[in-house]
């Protein structure tokens, strides 16, 4: 049993890929509580913040695929590794940056190189476990949800203490060391030798389905962030889209594996759990904070406290499921969880006594760790063989359009400041997703209720 448990966590191989797993959540949630500063410093509206946040998601979205084909195809090690090397250019250009506009080269470099991270990850854990005939442990799972989530909501207490030390800089400048352990750590895992067919490298990666898939994207934000409806814009993504599905089907290597989608609809289902889950999760890592700012006159360092219970909530909540070996009990917990804290969300107001503010962050804290880890273990099941990168590279490309429509939904939602109301339109909105994801979880209840009828 104590053989078992070794084999199950190999801290020497895991650290660098926990490490590397880190930096995207880590990235996403610190610049939370520095945005305003960078602002201010820079002479933009706070409205602008936004160029910095958006950028790294629409990078990371595009990334994600793009990455996980490359792991499939060609040593995932080195994959990760060029990722770590693109994080730490962007930690030096962002530490260094002598105008706004070099910070978002900086972001943008740092959603292209964290992007690596997850599905070249999960490439070289199940190329480990696959010589040994075994399955990847929900444990091993659990180590790199519970890294992810915990960098997620303590980026924020980070990001203000490293702001009022070192300045804005700080949130950039931490990248250097942090790829550099990284690297270091590295050697512990050996490289992977792949066959890949002998063909010229802008065919294999597809570049005209990522330009499709680029298009789809930025024509997608620009409608979000538009007050009224553009009919160009609409327009534009409907061909973008039809022209992608067209473009894919027939593709050897796509760049977006529409046939994958289209022939394991349960995999795509999973994908749209994720989309709606990560919604609702960056709906609160984004408003919380700024609104426990605006209504109780906190400073960035404080306001990362009062969220701090969330990621110990959400870390003990993802370690105990990963446990679980009941995926009923676990999409249960999941969606019972996900529906308390939205209901929550519609208690929050100026007049509320901080101890319940806090016992909010919790309940939220609960239903991250719980649905993360949820998604994640259905994403292992459905992940056919041979296609891991992949796989996990879609899963994260939409936990990604989760994330951006949460952004735009606060940019819009916050436009005229951070009350009361704009919680509670918070509240609405996480709702509506969270009824969407009740019946993506009742179509999970029904296959498995099948599978058992089958046995």
């Amino acid at each position: 049993m104590q053989g078992e448990k070794k084999a199950r966590i190999d801290w020497k191989f895991m650290t660098p890929l926990v490490l590397s797993n880190m930096m995207n959540p880590l990235n996403s949630s610190m610049l939370v509580t520095a945005l305003g500063t960078i602002c201010h410093h820079f002479s933009q509206e706070v409205s602008a913040g936004a160029l910095l946040v958006t950028p790294l998601y629409v990078a990371a979205t595009i990334g994600q695929p793009l990455m996980g084909r490359l792991a499939d195809m060609y040593d995932p090690k080195t994959i990760n590794k060029i990722g770590v090397l693109l994080v730490l250019l962007a930690g030096v250009i962002g530490m260094l940056a002598p105008s706004f506009s070099w910070l978002i080269v900086s972001r943008v470099l740092l959603g292209i190189g964290t992007s690596a991270a997850y599905p070249s990850s999960m490439a070289i854990v199940a190329h480990r476990y696959a010589e040994e005939g075994k399955t990847i442990p929900g444990s091993v799972l659990g180590v790199i949800t519970v890294s992810s989530q915990v960098c997620l909501v303590v980026g924020p207490l980070l990001g203000g203490f490293l702001t009022q030390l070192l300045g804005w800089q700080g949130v950039f400048a931490i990248n250097i060391p942090w790829a550099l352990a990284t690297l270091f750590f590295s050697k512990n895992i050996s490289p992977i030798k792949r066959s890949v067919v002998t063909a010229s490298f802008l065919k294999k990666i597809d570049m005209p389905g990522i330009l499709l898939f680029s298009a789809l994207l930025i024509f997608l934000l620009l409608t979000f962030i538009q007050h009224h409806i553009r009919w160009e814009f609409l327009l534009a993504i409907l061909l973008s889209f039809a022209g992608l599905v067209v473009r894919e089907r027939t593709q050897e290597n796509p760049f977006i594996d529409i046939r994958l989608l289209w022939t394991q609809p349960s995999l795509l289902l999973v994908y749209v759990r994720t989309l709606a889950t990560n919604y609702i999760l960056y709906l609160l890592i984004y408003a919380m904070p700024q609104w426990v700012e605006a209504v109780k006159s906190m400073s960035p360092a404080q306001t990362g406290f009062i969220v701090m219970p969330m990621t110990l909530m959400s870390a003990l909540s993802a370690i105990l499921t990963s446990k679980t070996k009941n995926m009923t009990l676990i999409n249960i917990c999941a969606i019972a969880s996900m529906a308390l804290t939205c209901a929550a969300i519609f208690l929050l107001d100026h007049t509320l006594p901080l101890w319940e503010i806090i016992a909010v962050t919790l309940l939220a804290g609960t239903a991250m760790g719980i649905n993360i880890v949820a998604n994640q273990v259905a994403l292992s099941a459905e992940a056919p063989s041979g296609k891991t990168g992949v796989s996990f590279g879609l899963y994260r490309t939409f936990g990604y359009l989760g994330a951006i429509v949460s952004g735009m939904q606060i940019k819009t939602l916050f436009q005229k400041g951070v009350n009361d109301r704009s919680i509670y339109l918070c509240g609405v909105y996480a709702s509506i997703s969270c009824f969407a994801l009740a019946v993506f979880y009742f179509s999970s209840f029904r296959k498995l209720v099948l599978q058992r009828e089958k046995v």
